[in-house]
């Protein structure tokens, strides 16, 4: 067996080797075996650290982490129906425990039937064989590779293999994982595996999973680095139909998703209120361009989007095209009207407006927006609306809307004009 210590040394932090031993010092005592598992122990070949630590245990992984959490004076998560745990180190380093297990699929695409068994028994329900090595973290062998499928052999070849030929019967997400991990890594699915992919595409075997794994899988997509190769990949296989049977392809997306993380890149430099981005949306709201309201809206009943989610998805179909059209004319259209327009979006339907727009007065209109008028209130407030015998009711937000709609258009500078102009409309209501 090949021992990978010394690589281990150079390509993982001091703080990371110090916890792999600690692992190995608490399995001695504990009796039990543990192994480095899965991306980490292959991103190690690739010369790259991996912080996605997960080690697998062939014995109580729960009992492990207990053991490990108290020694480093860190924090536990178990679940154990799955015999699986997390612990977070006081310097916020995870780790995922996992007991070894062994998984049968009583049919194609269902949900495995697990039940613990040996480590062995643990890689071979492994995805590829680029992630079925594992790395001994024991006494006697820390550091020796175990590797039963030649996941090196493949990783020298640029290779992703599948373990078995009913993979993608078993579970048809990992052909999207396929994908994903053939992309990032810069490799090629092997012909074989590439073969037993398309005949489970052409079965539509992945109509039988469980829509929300699917859905996780397809985010997970989107939020790699150069999403659109991905998706130039899917289309290759005719997987887009996984995502949704209407979903084609254009030559002008793969300029949208550049627009996308250039509208971004601008709004993290530029926006002085800027918040976080779900930046996968936006580009599954490009994705979905061609697609119609009912479509969009069937694909967020079927994968179960979250309701934030399916509300800006669905309010940049139904709004998105009427108002870049209003934003890119050419005719002068005040503050207050730019701020009606998008103050009701979302951040990401708005930066998908300004990815898409091909007018430079539209594109504009958007910046300005981010950088003048997003989050603009007006200075005075319902207590001062009462104050002047206006009693509260829904016109209290109509008032407050007129005078900011003032202020954005540059007619109300001051506090003392807000109130001047708030006394104006209460005469009108007293």
């Amino acid at each position: 067996m090949k021992n990978l210590q010394d690589k281990m040394s150079v390509c993982f932090s001091q703080s990371t080797m110090m916890l792999l031993k600690k692992v190995g010092d608490v399995a001695k005592h504990m009796g039990c075996k543990a192994y480095l598992i899965g991306g980490t122990v292959r991103d190690l070949f690739l010369h790259k650290e991996n912080l996605d630590i997960d080690i697998v245990i062939e014995g109580d992984a729960i009992l492990f982490g207990e053991r490990v959490a108290h020694e480093l004076h860190g924090i536990i998560v178990s679940h154990k129906r799955f015999g699986t745990c997390t612990v977070t180190t006081p310097e916020y380093v995870k780790i995922d425990f996992a007991t070894a297990r062994r998984e049968t699929y009583a049919k194609p695409a269902a949900l495995p039937e697990v039940e613990f068994s040996s480590f062995k028994d643990d890689l071979v329900r492994r995805d590829f064989t680029v992630n079925a090595m594992a790395i001994s973290l024991n006494e006697g062998d820390f550091g020796a590779l175990i590797d039963f499928f030649d996941g090196v052999g493949d990783i020298e070849k640029k290779h992703i293999k599948a373990l078995h030929d009913k993979s993608f019967v078993d579970d048809p997400t990992r052909i999207l994982r396929g994908i994903r991990l053939e992309r990032r890594l810069g490799f090629i699915i092997e012909p074989h595996t590439a073969n037993l992919m398309r005949r489970s595409i052409e079965k539509e075997i992945y109509k039988r999973v469980e829509k929300p794994r699917l859905r996780d899988e397809i985010i997970l997509a989107l939020k790699e680095k150069g999403p659109f190769r991905i998706i130039e990949r899917m289309n290759e296989f005719r997987a887009l139909k996984i995502v949704h049977p209407y979903l084609k392809l254009h030559k002008e997306v793969d300029g949208i998703f550049t627009a996308i993380d250039e509208a971004c890149g601008w709004y993290n430099d530029n926006s002085p209120r800027k918040r976080s981005i779900e930046k996968w949306l936006i580009y599954l709201m490009a994705l979905f361009g061609d697609v119609s309201y009912d479509g969009a809206l069937y694909f967020c009943n079927k994968f179960e989007l979250k309701r934030g989610e399916r509300l800006r998805m669905l309010s940049y179909k139904k709004q998105g095209t009427k108002v870049l059209k209003t934003l890119n004319a050419k005719r002068k259209i005040l503050p207050s009207k730019i701020y009606r327009l998008l103050e009701p979006l979302s951040h990401e339907a708005t930066l998908l407006l300004m990815a898409v727009s091909r007018s430079d007065i539209g594109k504009g209109r958007i910046m300005e927006f981010f950088h003048k008028y997003n989050g603009m209130r007006a200075s005075v407030r319902g207590d001062d609306i009462k104050a002047l015998g206006v009693k509260a009711g829904p016109h209290f937000a109509k008032i407050m809307e007129k005078i900011l709609y003032k202020k954005l258009d540059g007619i109300l500078n001051t506090r003392e004009e807000e109130l001047e102009y708030a006394k104006k409309l209460a005469k009108r209501r007293l």
